[in-house]
Order: C-alpha cells, then structure tokens, then sequence
C-alpha cells in the first residue's frame, strides 16, 4: 500500500522533451511497480509528443478544454469531468486547445514509449473537427 500525501512538497516542473508548449507535471504518486500518476496543466496549444502505453493510461479531466487524437485519424474533444482510457498500444496525443487551458490527472501503467512531435498541422487538424471519430 503507498499513500501519497498530496502536493506538499512536491513542485511543479516544466515538461519539455516529450511536449510541445507550455506544459507543466506535478507527481500525485511517484513512479512505482509500474504506475505513474501526474496531474498535467497544457497551455492554450500545449501537448504531448505521439506516445504510446505498454498496459494503458487514464486521463480525468479537470479543468479546461482539450483533444485526444488517435493515430488512425480519430480523436475527441476533452471536457471538464471526460475521463479517457487509452488501452496498450494505441498511439495517440493529447493537449490543450488552442484558445484554452487544459488540466488533467494522468494515471500511467507500464512503459511508456515516446515517439515524434505532433506537427501543427496535425494539431491544426484535430481541432479543425476533420478527423472527428
């Protein structure tokens, strides 16, 4: 059992390797047997590089407005109390729209495997409502 004693203590850092934009991670419940939980504040325009999970993720939308963009063209808008379950395997990203926050509590099982950028043309794109699914 772990219990994690909320924010105190823990800081709020710049992501920057695997995200495009401002985005910001603060540690819920530090990496352990495989399970990562984050909660991720996306500037308008923020977003996570194409990735996928090894057993899966779960995003609980907290504030905000956002998008979850598969990479067979699919995706779906993200909304305040949407929780969004990406099973192993399935590539994806997702970020803040570009006139809004995004805020998200990030439940990571398993590796991640981080891929290339998303362009701003796929960015462009998905919010454009084109590849709606």
């Amino acid at each position: 059992m772990r219990i994690a004693r909320g924010r105190a203590g823990k800081p709020t850092q710049k992501r920057s390797e695997t995200f495009s934009g401002g985005v910001w991670g603060e540690s819920i419940l530090p990496a352990e047997d495989g399970i990562v939980v984050n909660t991720v504040i996306f500037e308008p325009g923020g977003r996570t590089y194409w990735h996928s999970h090894e057993v899966a993720q779960i995003l609980h939308v907290t504030h905000g407005e956002g998008r979850l963009q598969l990479a067979d063209g699919t995706g779906g808008s993200l909304l305040p109390g949407d929780v969004a379950h990406i099973p192993a395997g399935e590539v994806h990203w997702h970020g803040a729209a570009p006139g809004s926050v995004l805020v998200h509590v990030a439940v990571s099982v398993g590796k991640t495997e981080w891929m290339h950028e998303v362009g701003e043309d796929e960015y462009a794109m998905a919010f454009a409502g084109e590849v709606e699914g």
